[in-house]
C-alpha cells in the first residue's frame, strides 16, 4: 500500500524570525476575490479553529466585506479572552504543494491583530504527524494519506450538497456518529 504524504513549509515565526521548538508555524496561501494572500501561520493544535488575524496586511482591503459576512461565532483563547469570529469563504487554500482544497470557510478576527492560527478545524480533516528531527532544535509536520482525504472531503460536500469545504460542520458530523 502507498502511503502518500506532505510536508507542512516550516517557516520562522513573524515576531522573532527565528525558528525553535516550541512553536511551528507554516505557510498557507488562499484567494479573496480572486488575488491570493501568503500568510504565516502558527501551527495550534490547542486551538479549535483556524484564525487569520484581520490586522494582517494582506487582509485589511477585504475586513469591511469579511466584517459583514453573516458567518459569526465565538471563540476563546488560551488565556479565556473571547474572540469574535467572522466565518468566510475563500478559494484555493493551499496548505501543502499537494494540498489545495478549492473552497473552504475559514475564520476571521479582529482580536488577534495580525496573527494566524492553523488550528485543529483543519488539521483535523487529515492524519497530519510531527516527527522530531535528531541533529536539529525543531521537527517537521506531516500530512499523511492526504490523497485518501481529499477524496472523502470531496464525497463529504457533496453528500452536504454545499459547494465549499467547512471544517466544523464536519467535525459536529464525526462527532454526531461517534456517539450514536
Amino acid at each position: 500500500m502507498n502511503v502518500s504524504r506532505s510536508e507542512l513549509e516550516k517557516a520562522a515565526n513573524p515576531a522573532t524570525k527565528a525558528f525553535n521548538r516550541e512553536s511551528y508555524f507554516t505557510k498557507v496561501s488562499f484567494d479573496i476575490h480572486n488575488k491570493t494572500l501568503n500568510i504565516t501561520a502558527k501551527i495550534d493544535t490547542g486551538a479549535t479553529y483556524t484564525v487569520m488575524g484581520l490586522g494582517n496586511k494582506g487582509l485589511i482591503r477585504y475586513k469591511d466585506k469579511i466584517l459583514k459576512s453573516n458567518m459569526r461565532g465565538i471563540a476563546y483563547d488560551a488565556s479565556g479572552t473571547e474572540l469574535k469570529l467572522y466565518g468566510y469563504i475563500v478559494e484555493n487554500f493551499k496548505l501543502t504543494d499537494e494540498i489545495m482544497l478549492d473552497k473552504i470557510k475559514l475564520f476571521f478576527s479582529e482580536d488577534i491583530g495580525g496573527k494566524a492560527l492553523l488550528g485543529m478545524d483543519i488539521l483535523s480533516l487529515f492524519d497530519f504527524q510531527y516527527l522530531k528531527e535528531k541533529r536539529q532544535n525543531y521537527g517537521t509536520f506531516w500530512i499523511n494519506n492526504y490523497d485518501e482525504a481529499l477524496k472523502e472531503l470531496q464525497i463529504r460536500r457533496l453528500n452536504k450538497d454545499i459547494d465549499y469545504i467547512d471544517p466544523i460542520l464536519i467535525a459536529n458530523m464525526d462527532n454526531t456518529r461517534e456517539i450514536q
